[in-house]
């Protein structure tokens, strides 16, 4: 299998402290890798890591063998490696089809290819369809991920790294968005998944690695991972949160994580939005009101966007 994404030694964490050491990992062409372990393991650390967020303190990370050292998220990200971030970063005031329009226009897409690519999305997500004129905060937890997971992959990127997919969500739309994930790869996108419903990232996944403390504990085949009972139940104990049972005697569990960060929005979409705003001294949400009446009316259909929406 071709190495598509690769990271040799990768260190990194936040000021001067390391969080992640040595972590060696790779993506092949058309394949689905899960990255599991306990809260605090450096997963999502290593996600941000990979996509640009956080700089490296050491060892390196490649696309297709051509390194991205030190290169910015919005680089990144038209490169090909495209995040879609633990906590959604919905705009609860846009529509959903304004969120999609403007996801387009950040990602620099052409006007003219802007509805077949916002088509692309509700055919893989027909409740997006349904609820295309709704505003996004008022959508479902599950419809929410939904609309993250499509504002990532219209850009249609090589790598998609997707942080808690099924954070909060009941089983039955976490088997939905996993249906959708599986077919990721018949696409052309790779998927490197964090999750916390390990039996179902070991069942779509081709291979797995294990974080422990910073650390690569385990790396191998995900089908023989998942025969481990201890580590599948220690994971669901661990790195889920808190299993809090519906009180409306539903089977749905709800999971609490105190990493899950509400607010996060795509990094290129938010440098673009508050170096505007603090240019023109306006509102933050007036800007994207703004961004995205460009991305609608703009001759060129480029709007002011440069790079990705993840």
């Amino acid at each position: 299998m071709t190495a598509l994404l690769e990271a040799r030694g990768l260190r990194t964490g936040y000021g001067r402290l390391p969080v992640v050491f040595n972590i060696d990992l790779e993506v092949g062409e058309g394949e689905i890798v899960a990255l599991l372990g306990a809260n605090g393991a450096g997963k999502t650390t290593t996600l941000r890591a990979l996509s640009g967020l956080l700089p490296l303190m050491g060892g390196e990370v490649r696309l297709y063998g051509a390194p991205l050292n030190g290169a910015s998220p919005d680089k990144i990200a038209r490169a090909g490696i495209v995040h879609v971030p633990q906590g959604r970063g919905i705009f609860p005031n846009l529509k959903v089809e304004e969120t999609l329009r403007l996801a387009c226009a950040m990602a620099g897409i052409p006007r003219l290819k802007v509805a077949e690519r916002v088509d692309d999305m509700y055919a893989l997500f027909g409740r997006l369809h349904e609820r295309r004129t709704q505003l996004a905060g008022t959508l479902s937890g599950g419809e929410q991920q939904m609309l993250a997971i499509a504002r990532g992959l219209i850009m249609r990127p090589r790598v998609l790294m997707i942080d808690e997919m099924s954070q909060g969500l009941a089983p039955a739309i976490v088997q939905g968005l996993f249906g959708v994930v599986r077919s990721l790869p018949e696409q052309g996108v790779s998927v490197l998944i964090v999750e916390q419903f390990v039996t179902h990232a070991l069942e779509v996944a081709s291979r797995a690695y294990v974080l422990e403390k910073g650390e690569v504990a385990f790396s191998g085949d995900a089908a023989e991972l998942a025969k481990d009972e201890d580590f599948v139940k220690g994971s669901y104990l661990g790195e889920g949160g808190t299993a809090v049972a519906a009180t409306n005697g539903s089977a749905d569990l709800h999971f609490e994580d105190e990493d899950e960060d509400e607010t996060s929005l795509p990094p290129d979409l938010l440098r673009t939005i508050e170096e505007r705003a603090a240019r023109e001294g306006r509102n933050s949400a007036d800007v994207v009101l703004d961004l995205l009446r460009e991305a609608v009316s703009s001759p060129t259909g480029q709007g002011n966007g440069k790079g990705g929406t993840s």
